[in-house]
C-alpha cells in the first residue's frame, strides 16, 4: 500500500510540473538563422489538469497545460519534435516557422501530436496563451 501511494504521489508530480526544463533550447541561435517553433496545446476538458511534456529530439524541454503554447528556435536540420509517447520528424529549414498541435485522443496515453500548416497554426495561436 505504501508503495501505491508513493508511486501514484511520484505520477501526480510529474504530472503537475509545468513550464521551460533546463533542457529548453536557449536564445544562442540567431533566429534568422534558425527555424521557429511553436508547440500549441488544445484548450479541451479532458486532462485539464495534467501538463504535457514538450519533447525535442528525444529531450523533454517544457511542460503544456491545457490552452498553452511555447516558441523556441533551432538549427535548421531533422527534429523530432514530440511528446511522451509520439512524436513528429520533420526536416525544418532556416527563416520558417512551424507549428505542432497536441491535443486529446483516445490511445492510452489520452494525447496526440500533429503538424499544422500555417494559417490553422496561427488560429491555434490566437486560442492559447503563450508560456514564458
Amino acid at each position: 500500500m505504501k508503495r501505491l501511494l508513493a508511486v501514484w504521489s511520484a505520477a501526480l508530480l510529474i504530472a503537475c510540473a509545468h513550464g521551460k526544463t533546463p533542457e529548453f533550447p536557449a536564445g544562442a541561435i540567431e533566429p534568422a538563422d534558425a527555424a521557429q517553433v511553436y508547440v500549441i496545446r488544445s484548450n479541451e476538458l479532458f486532462g485539464f489538469g495534467l501538463s504535457v511534456g514538450v519533447n525535442l529530439n528525444d529531450a523533454t524541454i517544457a511542460h503544456l497545460r491545457a490552452g498553452e503554447h511555447i516558441r523556441f528556435v533551432v538549427p535548421p536540420g531533422l527534429h523530432r519534435i514530440g511528446i511522451r509517447t509520439s512524436g513528429v520528424s520533420a526536416a525544418l529549414d532556416r527563416g520558417r516557422t512551424y507549428y505542432f498541435l497536441i491535443s486529446v485522443d483516445d490511445s492510452p496515453a489520452g494525447f496526440e501530436i500533429e503538424r499544422l500548416d500555417g494559417g490553422r497554426g496561427e488560429e491555434w495561436l490566437t486560442k492559447t496563451r503563450r508560456l514564458l
